[in-house]
């Protein structure tokens, strides 16, 4: 990782990049407030341990440099077609109901003479996560990709982004978990699955919904009769309710404590069972009698907020693919530095 650090930091001196205190600050405010630390913090941190904060600056200098190299040296191949964004939209349609995986990387590099080292290193790192300790910090400190400086962040990805074997990997995973090392051409790949979501758990995040309610109560040691009696006047009640502002005069006429409008819902909040009711449920229709425990409900929804899940947009996509491509020319990259590069190490 030092050897990367100073070719990086170098190959920014030889065309011109320079990283100013600013650029410093401002990544290391970002890094304090990821880990959620006060302002100070991460120094105060670093003191403890040992480790003086020019240490951290070099690292961040070199993270920093990298990324205006590649950018300048590499951004201007990097050409996305309209025909590329379109595939992708037709894509992201295509997939709409399948799960999307919000995912982070570790990307190790080695040629003929490091594999094994790499390797080591490999899983050192996933025995160092399983001790507790933090995806993004390692990142920042071991991959070799151009994500290292965002913590390793590869954003939500569905499935065919990455090969079959993986998708079927992050699928077996649970949110929080981190798959062991995978083989790439000339390197390691360690992913951490860190959620997971479908177009319908979106929007039903999104969804807040103005609902009323008539609830008909049925007592535990209520006859058959009675809970017949009960059951037909829910019914009644439901075909009665045309509009809200007929449900409102139901629910004073019915007198129930649990009748009545109960304001802003959030549809992710509500049970399983009642939360798909009211998902289907058009505005101002009342729902089928629902039996719940201890009686009936017959709910309306009287206006919604927020119920379509967000789309992808062509300047998303577009964003999406560059950072694909430069993270792929930053590796070739730093290989061909490397390989390129005479490394006295003294002790």
């Amino acid at each position: 990782g030092m050897i990367d650090d100073q070719l990086k930091l170098q190959e920014a001196k030889k065309v011109g990049i320079k990283i100013t205190e600013r650029d410093i600050e401002r990544a290391w405010a970002t890094i304090e407030k990821q880990n959620k630390m006060p302002k100070g913090g991460l120094k105060d941190f670093l003191s403890n341990i040992g480790i003086d904060r020019s240490v951290m600056v070099e690292q961040i200098e070199a993270e920093i440099a990298w990324v205006k190299v590649v950018r300048r040296q590499k951004g201007a191949a990097i050409k996305i077609g309209e025909d590329e964004i379109e595939e992708v939209l037709a894509e992201i349609e295509a997939n709409r109901d399948k799960p999307e995986h919000l995912v982070s990387e570790i990307v190790l590099t080695f040629d003929s003479k490091t594999e094994a080292n790499v390797r080591t290193l490999a899983q050192r790192l996933i025995q160092q996560l399983k001790s507790g300790a933090r995806f993004e910090a390692l990142a920042r400190n071991f991959s070799q990709s151009a994500t290292a400086a965002v913590g390793g962040d590869l954003g939500w990805l569905r499935p065919g982004q990455l090969s079959p074997s993986l998708d079927t990997a992050l699928a077996k995973l649970r949110p929080g978990q981190v798959r062991p090392p995978v083989p790439m051409i000339g390197g390691y790949q360690i992913f951490y699955l860190r959620d997971r979501r479908t177009a319908a758990t979106m929007a039903q995040k999104n969804i807040t919904v103005a609902l009323r309610q008539l609830f008909v109560p049925i007592p535990s040691n209520a006859d058959a009769a009675e809970r017949a009696g009960q059951t037909k006047l829910a019914g009644t009640m439901a075909e009665s309710a045309t509009s809200c502002q007929e449900i409102d005069r139901l629910a004073k006429e019915l007198g129930t404590p649990l009748s009545g409008d109960l304001g802003n819902v959030r549809l992710s909040s509500m049970p399983a069972q009642l939360r798909d009711v009211v998902s289907e449920l058009e505005i101002g229709k009342a729902s089928a009698p629902q039996p719940i425990s201890g009686g009936i409900l017959v709910l309306m929804v009287c206006g919604r907020e927020g119920d379509k899940a967000p789309t992808a947009d062509r300047t998303s996509v577009r964003r999406m693919l560059t950072n694909q491509r430069m993270a792929l020319a930053a590796r070739q990259y730093l290989r061909d530095l490397r390989r390129d590069a005479f490394v006295d190490i003294r002790k």
